[in-house]
């Protein structure tokens, strides 16, 4: 039986921001082991819808002039995206079908006369004391990145799309708070193809301190989209499996083989401590379509080692993560691995003075290895 060991590797200006001549960074260099209106009155920096899934329902039935039925409503999604204080927030969402159409709409639903609605409510809260400027983008992902349903307006009015106060400038103002409503809409084909996959619902990034977006927080936010009572119960029993693109991206099923936590295994690099929390086995089962990003594993099948870092900074200069590297060492001699960083989440990049971070590192291997 393979023993593996892990240890991280820390190189220059790969922790530590800004160093300097500073001599506390020095030694970081080593390496260790280791219905709408806007409401003035509630908050004056609050704006937004106070509409229900059942106003906003029947908009779509003026609007078409079909027949609503819903399908599933999802009161507890709790979907959030804390970008350094810049927070959107999807607490709920419901899917409706509608068929008998009127023509008008023919284009959207692929010349068919039935399709199918999601109604996300959305909320946007700046909490930092900065104007913030974020353009709101979400989808819903299927197979890979790429092969996604985007979110559109087709059947709400402005009122109902969570929008800052000055629309002018197009900044969200500290402490301004926006209610609203987007919505998707989906063929009955695209429909199937939801139930075919394991559905993310993504929350993208791109909130930034200035209007041209330069140094924007690019990173998404992804979660479980649930579709059915059904699916909503196979989500409830699946494992908790440490985030990577695998999942995120659905290029693969994972099935847990083995799991650790609490491992509290610490190295400190001067005020830095890096603790290994835990480590998961999985099986990785490529989803349709993405059999051949896994091609170089043989038949045998693929393995991925995630391992779970704390990091702890208790210097007085903010810590870069985004470049840790980190190595399995195999029965101490016989050879190391490296991690995959292709597969690997977008953990926080920096963690500020006092603050705590995680990384995660992902091994893949082939199963008869």
């Amino acid at each position: 039986m393979s023993k593996f060991h892990w240890f991280v590797v820390t190189l220059l200006a790969m922790l530590l921001a800004a160093c300097g001549g500073n001599e506390e960074s020095k030694n970081l260099e080593e390496n260790a082991d280791v219905e709408v209106d806007i409401n003035e009155e509630k908050n004056e920096k609050v704006n937004g819808a106070t509409t229900s899934f059942d106003e906003v329902n029947k908009l779509i039935q003026e609007a078409t002039e079909g027949n609503i039925e819903v399908v599933y409503t999802n009161e507890s999604a709790n979907y959030s995206h804390d970008m350094k204080g810049f927070i959107v927030d999807v607490p709920a969402y419901q899917i409706v079908k509608v068929t008998d159409m009127n023509r008008d709409f023919l284009i959207q639903f692929d010349d068919q006369q039935e399709g199918y609605i999601i109604i996300a409510k959305t909320i946007i809260h700046n909490t930092t004391e900065k104007d913030m400027y974020y353009n709101l983008n979400f989808n819903i992902r299927l197979t890979h990145e790429t092969d996604y349903i985007p979110f559109d307006l087709t059947f709400l009015r402005k009122e109902l799309f969570p929008r800052p106060q000055n629309e002018q400038t197009r900044a969200w103002a500290p402490g301004e708070i926006a209610e609203g409503y987007v919505t998707f809409t989906l063929t009955n084909e695209q429909f199937e193809a939801i139930s075919s996959v394991k559905p993310k619902f993504v929350i993208e990034g791109g909130v930034s301190e200035n209007e041209s977006f330069k140094e924007s927080f690019l990173d998404d936010a992804v979660f479980d989209f649930v579709y059915s009572e059904e699916y909503a119960k196979e989500v409830g029993n699946a494992p908790q499996f440490y985030p990577d693109r695998l999942t995120t991206a659905n290029w693969a099923d994972k099935v847990m083989i083995f799991e650790k936590s609490n491992i509290n295994e610490t190295k400190q690099i001067d005020n830095v401590i890096i603790t290994l929390d835990g480590v998961q086995y999985t099986e990785v089962i490529p989803t349709a379509g993405n059999e051949e990003r896994f091609r170089n594993f043989g038949d045998s099948g693929v393995v991925a080692i995630t391992v779970r870092l704390l990091i702890d900074n208790q210097s007085s200069e903010k810590v870069n993560i985004d470049q840790i590297g980190s190595k399995l060492r195999i029965d101490d001699n016989r050879g190391t691995a490296i991690a995959s960083g292709m597969v690997e989440p977008s953990d926080e990049r920096e963690v500020q003075p006092g603050e705590q971070g995680v990384k995660h590192h992902v091994f893949l291997f082939r199963k008869d290895h």
